[in-house]
């Protein structure tokens, strides 16, 4: 057991880091704007564009935005392979992919409280979520389109250099039973943070309970139970799992447990 003057240590570097992210969270906040107009939210998304730097792009590619309430509208960013980029009223016939979203959660986003990920997740396709995209009829004859898909999504919507993704239950959203925060989509990988609190179940669904590819679980804080393949178990922090694919598996937490684990997907399929 630790001692006394160990514990009040650390509830002392706990609360000084508490203040700390609650002093950043505010000052990104006020840096963002909290009450901006979508056009200018969006204009800083498209003056953090890197360019190649980022993602090298096929062609120019055309972001067409509808942004619902008061100070949003409809808007488009035309990408290049260079830095930069300038907003423009309206959505062109021909754009590559349209987000739709409403003013308050673009200022979420722009807030760094959430990724473009995160809001974009969804167990099945008819899950209402935060910012939908949808597609125009020439962006899916481009090469590897669904991949293309994955890297602007994260690209454009995180700006700085390196770039940082939140996550934790304030940056989570509800998908598959638990909270999740998602880390970054791209070529066979698919990354994210879960959380289960008591009485969430992930996967319990049984058409969510298998996968065409491997993944792995690692357990980071709590306990939760599990059932892999048939085998009911307690995974706890400090072990990780590696689910083949086609093993039927899934999570849930009973009163009193709780716990957090990072997903990772990867190989073909992934």
């Amino acid at each position: 057991m630790y001692g006394s003057r160990v514990i009040a240590y650390t509830m002392a570097i706990g609360l000084s880091m508490i203040c700390l992210v609650a002093e950043a969270s505010a000052q990104t906040l006020a840096q963002s704007g909290a009450n901006d107009s979508a056009r200018a939210i969006l204009q800083r998304y498209a003056d953090a564009w890197l360019g190649r730097k980022e993602l090298e792009l096929p062609r120019n590619v055309v972001l067409a935005f509808t942004v619902r309430g008061e100070h949003g509208g409809d808007f488009a960013i035309e990408l290049s392979n260079e830095p930069g980029g300038v907003v423009r009223d309206g959505v062109p016939a021909q754009y590559d992919i349209r987000f739709d979203t409403d003013i308050e959660f673009l200022r979420i986003l722009d807030s760094g409280r959430m990724s473009a990920l995160t809001a974009m997740g969804q167990a099945k396709s008819s899950d209402p979520i935060p910012l939908s995209p949808q597609f125009g009829p020439d962006f899916n004859k481009l090469p590897n389109a669904p991949l293309l898909f994955r890297r602007l999504s994260f690209h454009f919507w995180t700006r700085g250099w390196p770039e940082i993704v939140p996550f934790g239950e304030l940056a989570a959203r509800q998908v598959h039973g638990g909270n999740a925060a998602v880390f970054v989509y791209d070529r066979e990988l698919r990354s994210a943070w879960y959380q289960l609190k008591a009485g969430m179940h992930i996967n319990a669904d049984r058409k969510d309970q298998t996968n065409d590819f491997p993944q792995l679980v690692i357990v980071t804080k709590g306990a939760f139970n599990a059932r892999l393949d048939g085998r009911q178990m307690v995974l706890s922090e400090g072990q990780a799992v590696l689910i083949p694919p086609g093993m039927v598996h899934e999570f849930w937490a009973d009163v009193g447990q709780y716990g957090e684990f990072i997903f990772i997907a990867f190989g073909q399929g992934a």
